[in-house]
């Protein structure tokens, strides 16, 4: 009998650890619906892994279920024992709370995360975090200022005239983008605006714009348009359930960006430039330059808006091709057609 008991530990637990394998597996090529489901059925005979608990609840982080995390983030720090585990623990208890918008939760994690001698990993992952978000010391002497809707972020030497213009503007731009939305967002968006027109960061190591909506961040030149990042965490949180593609989401933000300029003329020239298959790049959600991308991506959501503003609504959720097929009942293609029409010449 023991024999018999013996067999069947080891042969549960090579189960176990091949549903590990694949949730991680899932969970780092961002199928985080898999990985839930993988983790939860895991839990069912091992409640205690700590593993597996704080990979559901950085799963639901990642996907903006910040308060479906929670009680994933409750038992982890139950668990935690080395520190390791405690560096892991503590930098998505900050995310967490960042995301819901408990802000001085979050910086009290973040704090601690940063006295923990986590892994290699885990130390930068908390440091890109913090630079994310503004958690980090490095912002200690950022000037904040506050909208209605918009924490804004201002990298000294900033003059007083150029913060009072880029406040009015997003908050205007949020205003009128939100008006065609209707989106709720967990909290504030935290807007970053460093003082430099060129698009290379040397801190960030990274171009900028950017916005990472899920933690409603956008971070930003002098020079930027007043709403493509705004537009960008606007329509993220139309619905976090749905499907994004590059083409569709990319489109949302130049039709948004509150420039008043003719985006159908501005497409043209670059078609008659570059003629891109458009239903090829939307389809395989293909990588092509932005100088190429935004123009055309732009007045094509412009003119999806024009034709039925309801469906585009739904197509902000999900946003593939195949989606488009079904919300615009089989005339997807030639709708596509129409508007290359628009821009030969």
């Amino acid at each position: 009998m023991k024999r018999l008991t013996a067999l069947l530990f080891i042969f549960y637990s090579i189960i176990t650890l091949g549903q590990k394998r694949e949730m991680a597996e899932s969970f780092s090529i961002h199928n985080f619906d898999k990985a839930i489901a993988i983790g939860k059925e895991i839990l069912k005979s091992e409640p205690e892994d700590f593993e597996t608990n704080l990979t559901i609840a950085r799963a639901e982080d990642e996907k903006g279920n910040f308060n479906a995390a929670k009680p994933f983030l409750e038992k982890s720090k139950t668990l935690m024992k080395e520190d390791w585990q405690k560096s892991w623990a503590l930098l998505e208890n900050a995310k967490n709370n960042f995301g819901l918008g408990n802000l001085e939760v979050a910086k009290q994690y973040y704090k601690d995360a940063c006295k923990i001698t986590g892994t290699k990993n885990s130390t930068k992952s908390l440091k890109s975090f913090g630079m994310l978000t503004g958690l980090d010391e490095f912002y200690n002497e950022w000037k904040i200022k506050e909208t209605k809707n918009i924490v804004f972020h201002f990298q000294n030497g900033v003059n007083d005239e150029e913060i009072i213009r880029i406040m009015l503007t997003r908050q205007k731009a949020f205003d009128e983008i939100n008006s065609f939305f209707k989106s709720q967002l967990p909290k504030k968006i935290d807007f970053f605006v460093w003082n430099m027109t060129n698009s290379f960061n040397p801190v960030l190591n990274r171009n900028l714009g950017f916005s990472t909506p899920v933690f409603s961040v956008s971070h930003n030149r002098l020079d930027q348009t007043p709403g493509h990042e705004i537009a960008h965490n606007i329509s993220f949180w139309k619905s976090i359930a749905g499907r994004k593609t590059h083409f569709i989401n990319e489109g949302i933000a130049v039709c948004f960006d509150q420039k008043k300029s003719d985006k159908l003329k501005a497409a043209s020239e670059e078609y008659q430039k570059n003629p891109i298959d458009l239903k090829e790049i939307w389809k395989n959600d293909s990588k092509i330059d932005d100088e190429m991308l935004y123009p055309i991506s732009g007045a094509f959501v412009e003119y999806l808006i024009k034709y039925d503003k309801e469906k585009f609504l739904e197509l902000t959720v999900n946003q593939s091709y195949e989606d488009a097929s079904v919300i615009y009942k089989g005339k997807i293609d030639v709708l596509i057609s129409n508007f290359i029409l628009k821009l030969k010449p």
